[in-house]
């Protein structure tokens, strides 16, 4: 996969911020970093692959989703861990006082990068031992004034009601408002294992440095999935339709591989076939929105990345103009959380397994996916330049998540044109689909904005239409255009829709 190309991420958050996909938040009083605002382009798509998500890993698997609180008392999070361990080594300047993360700052220097320095999971007096070994200086001042490196605790704190002292925290993660209310879901629906239960919500971490725009922020949405299970029967009913399906895998040494799914099981890199198969599901998602297999992989997570609770990581990777970026991360659990938690509230977590006739204290297998970076590796995928036969940069999203279905455009003001487009905007609008209606400017320039916001299809009408009563259907990516009469103008969008039609069809 490719390497860094900060020049195209530059001119993406430019054209992002221009186009109403992202708003710095609080831009008038200084955008603090590490948080954006979704504009109606962006937050139209960012929907789009919610709603995707849940079809694909929750509706279509008969799973179920809650809403949990975004926060939590203390207690919930220093039996999860969080409270005590949940953090990143930090170091300050002793002269300018401006602070950095300590494994960040030496992983940008030269030196470290030719040694090839390992530093994930270093303890802070590592991290310190390194900074005087290879004299970092700050970045910020240029001296060579560092601290010591200590933790900085991520979690963002507030107080539970008047009373001072009843700590709360805003979540890290959606996964413990799930495990929390496992025990009450699953007694409701009969005690059953396996059951899937999922949700699509906010966490915040206060990290130390946020930067590369939506790639680490201080505030995001989690799509996380949690399927419990029988640590006895870790097969999955679905296993056999997909086994002989493949997976990319990176290798480690900078280079990848295609492997089958039941090959992977059977080498070890996914633990079982639950894992197995919703690898397969995340695969099938990054390329229904857009993202070439040749761009993204599995990275089976080495020993000392893993954690201790852990019998197995892989982590879904992308190319972006950041580098190779991380943006899931499937984990088999076991029964860490759900123990922790019956240990530390005392309360019985476990269900009655009627077919083993005993209780059992399920494990979990974890798909957890970061909307936000999900939508920058859709913006980095689907961007076009401007070629001869496009003179204008564009968006080639698939129509299932581009920000409206359609443009409606009268090609007049005047005669009659504009009724009949608000017409016709109205009953696709009633039909169930995105659209927007736009007459200012030309109509070659209404196509150019169209395009340039990933609009898949353009809909015009002329004089030719109060005659006919009919319209045109113009493709954003061949610009060819076809006519369809009024009436069957939703049905015809719905089906190109769902066939992720984006050229026009060849004639009859």
């Amino acid at each position: 996969m490719e390497s860094r190309n900060p020049g195209k991420a530059e001119k993406l958050m430019d054209i992002a911020i221009r186009r109403s996909f992202l708003i710095p938040s609080s831009q008038i009083y200084g955008s603090p970093a590490g948080f954006y605002d979704y504009g109606p382009v962006g937050c139209a798509i960012k929907r789009k692959l919610e709603d995707l998500w849940r079809r694909e890993m929750l509706q279509k698997e008969g799973f179920h989703e809650i809403e949990t609180s975004f926060i939590l008392p203390q207690a919930v999070l220093k039996a999860s861990g969080h409270a005590d361990n949940f953090a990143d080594p930090l170091v300050a300047c002793n002269s300018c006082k401006s602070k950095f993360r300590a494994d960040h700052l030496l992983g940008q220097l030269p030196q470290v990068k030719k040694d090839g320095v390992q530093l994930s999971g270093l303890s802070p007096s590592e991290l310190s031992g390194l900074l005087k070994k290879y004299k970092a200086s700050c970045p910020q001042c240029k001296k060579e004034e560092l601290s010591d490196v200590g933790w900085f605790n991520l979690m963002f704190s507030t107080n539970i009601g008047p009373i001072e002292g009843n700590t709360g925290y805003f979540r890290p993660e959606t996964a413990q408002g799930i495990f929390l209310d496992y025990i009450r879901i699953i007694r409701n629906y009969g005690s059953r294992l396996p059951i899937g239960i999922g949700q699509v919500g906010k966490s915040a971490r206060n990290e130390i440095s946020p930067r590369q725009g939506l790639i680490r922020m201080r505030e995001f949405t989690q799509m996380e999935l949690e399927y419990f299970f029988n640590p006895s029967d870790s097969t999955h009913p679905k296993f056999d339709s997909i086994k002989d399906q493949t997976l990319r895998f990176a290798d480690g040494e900078g280079g990848y591989f295609e492997i089958k799914i039941s090959e992977a099981l059977e080498k070890g890199l996914v633990p079982n076939q639950i894992m197995a198969y919703l690898l397969w599901k995340q695969k099938m998602l990054y390329l229904a929105i857009g993202i070439p297999q040749s761009k993204f992989a599995f990275r089976k997570m080495p020993k000392e990345e893993t954690p201790h609770y852990s019998r197995g990581n892989v982590d879904m990777e992308v190319e972006t103009s950041y580098g190779i970026i991380e943006t899931a991360g499937t984990a088999y659990r076991t029964d860490y959380d759900l123990s922790q938690h019956s240990k530390h509230s005392k309360a019985d977590l476990t269900v009655f397994d009627e077919e083993t006739k005993q209780k059992v204290l399920a494990h979990v297998v974890e798909p957890s996916m970061g909307v936000d970076r999900m939508f920058w590796c859709v913006l980095e995928h689907c961007f076009r330049e401007k070629s001869p036969q496009k003179e204008w940069d564009w968006f080639d999203f698939p129509p299932a998540i581009a920000p409206y279905h359609a443009w409606v455009f009268p090609l007049m003001k005047k005669d009659g044109l504009d009724k009949k487009a608000r017409e016709i905007e109205e009953k696709l609008r009633e039909a169930g689909l995105s659209v927007y209606y736009q007459d200012s400017g030309s109509i070659g320039k209404r196509y150019a904005r169209a395009d340039e916001i990933g609009v898949p299809y353009c809909i015009t009408i002329d004089y030719e239409s109060l005659q006919n009563d009919d319209a045109t259907i113009r493709f954003r990516n061949d610009g060819k255009q076809i006519r369809v009469k009024a009436d069957g103008l939703a049905e015809r969008i719905s089906k190109y829709v769902k066939e992720g039609r984006t050229t026009a069809p060849e004639p009859a």
